[in-house]
């Protein structure tokens, strides 16, 4: 007898009962997020409830100009935000639903500190005041760190043969160094107490959700070199358990969150190539005269196989980047199998930003499909 049939048994025999629990009502708190940063034109506070299951959370996309909201969140609007430098001057931030003739930006508190403003090495306060008369408050360090122009790491990188191998000076006042590169699935970031790291091709990045490179041939993808303060790196190195709330380090009194430095100290753009081999690898070029319909959103596709599929009956990964009508330079995933080819024209190079998507065939070197926003068919010639 298996144990569950066992407990059933005996629950039958002696009329057990389970007890009914009644779980306590959970009282909403704060959230404060903010980091000091010495490249921002002005210093971001999110203000926000915790979420104990009381409202209606709208399932939305994400919105860059309400990303409290957009994201799920409760805002708190309405609250007195302040820093407070080492000598005790007081700056108050100003809430961008305020300002915003949309209204959107509820929560979030932008705080007139110029990053070049900030002082390296020197102690600073945050006090948050909400409507409901919480006070929440933190202070943090910011590291001292020698801070070098930017740019200084933007190359093209080959993604097959080249590896990226980056130093900068050390600074014995920051807790660690954090390293980030923008890809279309999702940042890779990681920390280190090193001064360099090197990074080949088949880095994978564990924080998209399959495992995808984050190293994608056609993108041109920014990298950041900072140095960080105990309260950031703690902060991000830690998890929040969903069930009991507990496993993150925070140091905010009166709240939950994290105020913490971040200084930059070195950044630049990667712009990722790849060797072309295949037979769907290479630059397409428009060929109005075989074309109808309206003019496409893009004239020229450079396109790679990024990885192929598992098997025969798997699509292969593709990504590249076009140029769009304005002139504007952007990036492409994709996929394909046997002749067919799919490709995704993105926004701002995010998987899940798609200007417009292209389906096709590819016979030899001509590429003919249609795109989604468009009637007609586009036809492409792949050049040397």
């Amino acid at each position: 007898m298996s144990a569950a049939l066992a407990v059933a048994a005996v629950c039958a025999l002696t009329s057990c009962e389970l007890a009914a629990v009644t779980v306590p009502r959970t009282e909403a708190g704060v959230v404060v997020h903010a980091v000091l940063n010495t490249t921002s034109m002005n210093q971001v506070v999110l203000v926000e409830r915790t979420l104990v299951g009381s409202a209606n959370i709208p399932d939305t996309s994400f919105d860059s100009t309400d990303p409290i909201v957009s994201a799920g969140g409760i805002p708190i609007s309405g609250a007195t935000v302040e820093i407070i430098d080492s000598l005790g001057r007081v700056f108050r931030g100003v809430e961008d639903r305020t300002v915003l003739t949309s209204g959107k930006g509820a929560g979030v508190y932008r705080v007139p500190i110029v990053g070049t403003t900030l002082l390296l090495g020197t102690r600073y306060q945050l006090r948050v005041r909400t409507p409901d008369g919480e006070e929440v408050t933190a202070s943090t360090r910011i590291p001292r760190a020698d801070v070098r122009s930017t740019g200084g790491l933007s190359r093209t990188i080959n993604r097959d043969h080249d590896i990226v191998n980056v130093q900068w000076a050390g600074s014995q006042t920051a807790r660690a160094y954090a390293v980030r590169i923008e890809s279309p699935y999702g940042p890779f970031f990681l920390f280190t107490d090193s001064t360099h790291v090197r990074l080949t091709g088949e880095l994978r990045n564990p924080f998209s959700d399959d495992l995808q490179r984050v190293l994608m041939p056609g993108f041109r993808q920014d990298m950041i070199v900072a140095a960080v303060d105990s309260n950031f790196y703690d902060y991000y190195r830690t998890n929040n358990d969903p069930f009991t709330g507990s496993g993150i380090i925070n140091r905010v009194s009166g709240g939950i969150g994290m105020f913490g430095s971040f200084v930059t100290l070195n950044t630049g753009t990667l712009t990722v190539i790849a060797d072309r081999t295949e037979p769907v690898e290479g630059r397409y070029r428009f060929i109005a005269a075989a074309s109808s319909g309206a003019a496409p959103p893009t004239t020229d596709m450079t396109i790679y196989l990024e990885s192929k599929g598992a098997r025969s009956d798997l699509p292969n990964a593709l990504t590249g980047r076009f140029t769009a009508a304005n002139g504007r330079v952007d990036g492409i995933i994709g996929e394909q199998l046997g002749q067919t080819v799919t490709l995704s024209l993105l926004n701002n190079q995010l998987a899940g930003n798609r200007f417009d998507i292209f389906t096709g065939a590819l016979r030899g070197d001509t590429l003919t499909g249609t795109f989604e926003r468009n009637g007609g068919t586009a036809v492409f010639l792949r050049t040397p």
